[in-house]
């Protein structure tokens, strides 16, 4: 027997020895994203409204101050124990009938689109994220899709792909508008000098033009929206590099080795009442181990 012929090739693997953790990582992941955009969206939305639907993101404030009202507001409004403790602490280094206030009309607010793209643009990640992990649960498990209704589900590695590449350079731009914006109108309190020891969640709670709902006060969604847009921009970044890993060590694929031979017949050509002839045999060694062995 002669060898002809020999390469390799993939060809794709039963879906049974593909493992489930590839498809529960991106599953994984898309969980995390779905939920940071929408804790990202709620708070962006609350602060919008704590500051009468202005957008406050990068904007610059001017600041008036109010009499008639101070320590005796303080004490007789219905606030929480926390944001009396903060308005007293305001209040400390200014007369009693006396405290700032945000001139709404006087403040250069940021362009309202500007905070509708902050705000609805997360939103529109979870909903894109919640299809997308319904495709994924369909064609997810990857390999060669036997007894799946959906034939060579790994087709869906390299949209997955894209998907979360756009969508990470999407969630980081969005992250870094958000973070420059809190942090020019935090600025903004510098203004008062009074108030320089206080940081800008106690402010954004003070200077809060409505009743601040007692379920998240203000200073939480600061917190949040400082927070949360970065673990929604990783969680994309570490999707894209689960599936560049999937490509990278075929996964959803097997090496195997082709080998092209000539077989003998061992029939003498009196019996056969043919010529004696040569055979191609196409033999293939489906191990990869079998391939690096040799």
């Amino acid at each position: 027997m002669a060898v002809l012929l020999s390469y390799h090739r993939l060809i794709e693997k039963d879906s049974q020895h593909v493992s489930y953790c590839w498809k529960m990582s991106i599953l994984a992941v898309l969980a995390v994203a779905v939920a940071s955009s929408l804790v990202i969206s709620f708070s962006l939305y609350s602060l919008w409204e704590s500051f009468r639907l202005n957008c406050f993101m990068g904007a610059s404030l001017s600041f008036v101050i109010s009499k008639g009202s101070g320590l005796r507001e303080v004490m007789q409004t219905n606030r929480s124990e926390k944001e009396r403790q903060i308005l007293y602490k305001l209040l400390q280094s200014t007369a009693l009938d006396e405290k700032y206030i945000i001139s709404e009309y006087d403040s250069k607010w940021s362009n309202p689109d500007f905070c509708e793209y902050l705000t609805y643009t997360p939103l529109f990640h979870a909903l894109l994220g919640v299809i997308w992990a319904a495709l994924f649960v369909t064609h997810g498990h990857g390999g060669e899709g036997v007894g799946s209704i959906i034939a060579r589900p790994w087709r869906i590695v390299i949209p997955s792909l894209t998907f979360f590449t756009i969508c990470g350079i999407s969630a980081i731009v969005c992250a870094s508008l958000v973070s420059s914006g809190l942090a020019k109108f935090c600025q903004q309190f510098n203004k008062i000098n009074s108030t320089a020891d206080i940081d800008c969640a106690r402010m954004i709670t003070y200077f809060s033009m409505i009743e601040a709902n007692d379920l998240v006060l203000p200073d939480k969604n600061y917190y949040l929206i400082t927070v949360f847009p970065w673990i929604w921009a990783s969680s994309y970044i570490c999707g894209a590099i689960v599936l560049l890993l999937r490509i990278v060590l075929v996964v959803d694929f097997k090496l195997v080795r082709v080998v092209v031979s000539t077989i003998e017949r061992d029939m003498e050509p009196e019996e056969s009442g043919q010529p004696n002839v040569e055979v191609l045999n196409e033999a293939t060694q489906v191990s990869v181990e079998d391939v690096t062995a040799q």
